[in-house]
């Protein structure tokens, strides 16, 4: 179904305020401690103690965000963590000393972690159906190809303008959350009605949705009774800890284990970024008939031969046949990546009631926090103890999650398990 023109401005203003805030972001999260050093002229230890805490402190801001979204929009939210990293970034050159550093360092990170229900919640609110699915994959679509851009700028702007260039990064991460911030209070980027929704006719809201605010948004005791979501949570985290393997697993693996030049890596994380980017929309279509939780517990199967192809990748002989393996493998987890994203992130609106979805969804979102706890030293524990008992770990839980997709297939809400296409 056509959009009106007022649904397609909304979805437009959207995307492009998120195109250019994973621009700024590309900038700057490559170079993260060296940024903040270059930029504070602080020691790299007291800028690596800074970040951690301030981290850990922005941790809180994934449950407050799910409240006020509830409260009053995910809008306003997404709105407000703009803003508040906008001020941070063009505050950072004048960080003189580790309590100012965790001050702002602390403001970024508290906006990182409310961006995520907000901005998935604000999906929900401005497409329905098939369209909801579509939306989430333009947005990784986008939010990939910005990234990468914003890598190459960031490496251009240091080689040629020096230690100046990671001044001139703050700022311009800081203009591209002011204007991300100005194309969601453009005229027309408000929710929409349902009739007037990207995806046309309206998926119906599970039992127990409700007005923003009111009683139906009875509190996160009203999320963690519900079994079936919190099974989908459950799932997820699994889901979670395996799109980390790339970012955390991989280059502990490939350098200690496999014994693979560092430079590699560089290579596969292009690779998968370049694919992922490309890839997204055509494997949504390809998924628009099938059920979430199937397609979700299809791309766990894929994940779980993914990991069985990094297990393997030891056997092979050095030299090129391993490096061949790697290769292969990370195409099968990047395949797995694509066919997860979208269907994942539709399951979960789609499953949270409209008067509590700010909080379901800050739940659901809660399983990236914790990767990123867990990930890190866990990974590296299983690597130190037995490499193969890294892959085995992770392909027993993806196993799990999958065969518990299928399960929830009749306990979750029926229109947010299977939707109309677009």
């Amino acid at each position: 179904m056509r959009l009106s023109p007022s649904g397609d401005r909304s979805v437009r203003l959207f995307l492009v305020g998120m195109f250019v805030d994973a621009l700024g972001n590309g900038l700057y999260v490559p170079l993260t401690l060296l940024f903040i050093q270059q930029v504070t002229g602080l020691p790299p230890a007291t800028v690596g103690l800074g970040v951690t805490v301030a981290a850990g402190l922005g941790l809180a801001a994934n449950p407050v965000a799910g409240v006020l979204i509830d409260r009053f929009d995910a809008r306003t939210v997404l709105v407000g963590t703009y803003v508040i990293r906008a001020l941070a970034f063009v505050l950072y050159p004048l960080v003189d000393g580790f309590g100012a550093l965790i001050a702002i360092a602390a403001v970024i990170a508290v906006g990182d972690r409310a961006y995520y229900p907000a901005s998935s919640s604000h999906v929900a609110a401005i497409a329905a159906g098939g369209g909801r699915d579509r939306l989430y994959a333009m947005q990784a679509t986008a939010r990939n190809v910005a990234f990468g851009l914003g890598g190459l700028l960031s490496a251009g702007a240091v080689s040629l303008a020096g230690q100046p260039g990671f001044t001139l990064i703050a700022l311009f991460n800081a203009a591209s959350f002011a204007l991300a911030a100005t194309c969601l209070l453009l005229p027309g980027s408000s929710p929409l009605s349902d009739s007037r929704r990207l995806g046309g006719s309206p998926e119906e809201e599970p039992a127990g949705g409700g007005v923003p605010g009111g009683r139906r948004a009875a509190g996160y005791r009203r999320v963690l009774a519900d079994r079936p979501f919190m099974g989908l949570v459950a799932a997820e985290q699994a889901f979670t800890l395996a799109h980390l393997i790339l970012s955390v697993g991989l280059p502990l693996y490939a350098v200690s284990v496999l014994e693979l030049p560092a430079a590699l890596l560089g290579v596969l994380y292009t690779v998968n970024t370049l694919l992922v980017a490309a890839g997204q929309l055509p494997v949504r279509h390809v998924q628009r008939h099938a059920r979430r939780t199937h397609a979700m517990a299809l791309a766990g199967g894929v994940f779980v031969l993914a990991c069985a192809l990094y297990g393997v990748t030891a056997l092979a002989p050095p030299g090129a046949p391993r490096v061949v393996v790697l290769v292969v493998a990370t195409l099968v987890f990047t395949l797995a990546e694509l066919m997860h994203t979208a269907p994942a992130a539709s399951l979960a609106a789609g499953a949270a009631p409209a008067g509590s979805r700010g909080r379901y969804l800050a739940v659901h979102q809660m399983t990236w926090a914790v990767g990123q706890v867990v990930a890190p030293a866990g990974f590296s524990a299983l690597v130190s103890c037995s490499p193969p008992l890294l892959w085995a770990a992770l392909g027993t839980l993806l196993a799990l999650a999958a065969g518990g997709l299928l399960r929830l297939a009749k306990r979750l809400p029926a229109e947010a398990v299977s939707a109309p296409a677009s």
